[in-house]
């Protein structure tokens, strides 16, 4: 690796460690840069774990920090969805990647519209009648795609932690950092287990996505969830669009 190339990657691990943290869809930056990089599809799909892994821990000890964390609550969440993660790693890449990006442009779309038109369902917490069992299969299929492609997981877990937990958006962020830190560190022990990981790129994307997630983390503390929002909303149309532009494109 170059310095140039390496201060690159640093630089933009340092912007999808902030969006990943604040709202979510930074895989979509990563991946593709990998790529260019000269990893092929599956081996980038790997090695980009190495930069969520580390973000996610620095996010999860600051929300910890903050007092906005539960780790109880997201162990409980995150042991379902870690689960899920061994067979989205271990089978997902047998489904047929057009419709499942397609069908993920869709839900997030519908997630876009929510955000701009029912603000307040985002911005407070709320009393919640979902049981902690009922949780468990929708966590148990997010993490499944967690550990099939990463890419705009964070979407996912903010809208179930918003709509079955009750959970605010700054809450909701610090227990999605929590509880992908769990499912990745399962898909990264399979993937690093296989060979595919290439420790040098991913953790020079590593290096600024963690300097960007406590970035992130603090902005999500000190804006609170009308910037939350903001972000959030930004970053769910550009990532469905990219999505159904990759789709139709193909």
């Amino acid at each position: 690796m170059t310095a140039a190339i390496m201060v690159l990657a640093t630089l933009l691990g340092g912007v999808t460690g902030f969006i990943n943290v604040v709202a979510g869809g930074g895989s979509l930056l990563s991946l593709p840069f990998l790529i260019f990089l000269g990893l092929d599809a599956s081996s980038a799909n790997a090695t980009n774990r190495v930069s969520i892994l580390l973000q996610n821990l620095v996010a999860t000890g600051q929300f910890k920090k903050e007092g906005v964390l539960s780790l109880r609550e997201s162990l409980s969440l995150g042991i379902p969805a870690s689960i899920g993660s061994v067979a989205g790693t271990l089978l997902a890449v047998q489904l047929d990647e057009r419709f499942l990006k397609m069908t993920i442009a869709l839900l997030i779309s519908s997630m876009a519209v929510l955000l701009i038109a029912r603000p307040r369902m985002w911005e407070s917490c709320r009393v919640t009648l979902w049981p902690a069992w009922a949780k468990w299969p929708l966590f148990l299929v997010i993490g499944a795609y967690g550990g099939f492609l990463q890419a705009g997981v964070g979407f996912f877990l903010i809208w179930a932690l918003v709509a079955t937990a009750g959970k605010d958006l700054l809450r909701a962020n610090a227990l999605k950092a929590s509880i992908a830190l769990c499912f990745t560190v399962v898909s990264f022990v399979i993937f690093f287990s296989r060979g595919l990981i290439n420790m040098e790129y991913g953790l020079a994307l590593a290096v600024g996505s963690m300097i960007g997630a406590w970035m992130g983390t603090r902005f999500s503390v000190v804006k609170g969830n009308k910037w939350i929002r903001y972000v959030l909303v930004v970053m769910v149309v550009i990532s469905a669009l990219r999505m159904i532009f990759q789709v139709l494109g193909s």
